[in-house]
């Protein structure tokens, strides 16, 4: 018999913080700070968290009342993916990509579009 891959269920605090270097290497985005700053404490294991997409969103939604930042809601999707895909780290479009599909069901808000098309990102 083969050993089983486990893999470790990050915190909320660590997807938060992954989905923010990852959408955001250069730290220059403030409200996908702001996001991580809001989480950065926050020692729950992501997958426990029963909406934590609507969670993160709330919270955009309160350092982002325009919505008009859409790094932030892009740092949301990706945070959740990562929440169930902790080892995916190193594939940040693909983090990206998947987290986006996730989130806004492959349909994303012409801002998080924008942003994605800028990056070169496709869905």
């Amino acid at each position: 018999m083969r050993p089983g891959r486990h893999e470790t269920i990050p915190t909320v605090s660590e997807a938060v913080g992954r989905a923010a270097a990852i959408v955001d290497p250069e730290g220059i985005e403030t409200a996908v700070t702001a996001l991580y700053e809001g989480f950065e404490d926050d020692d729950r294991p992501a997958t426990a968290v029963r909406h934590l997409a609507g969670e993160l969103l709330a919270t955009v939604r309160a350092i982002d009342p325009e919505e008009d930042d859409p790094a932030a809601a892009v740092a949301v999707a990706a945070a959740t993916w990562l929440a169930r895909h902790p080892s995916q780290t190193e594939e940040g479009e693909r983090v990206i990509r998947e987290g986006v599909r996730l989130l806004f069901s492959a349909q994303p808000p012409d801002p998080v579009a924008d942003w994605l098309t800028t990056r070169g990102i496709a869905i």
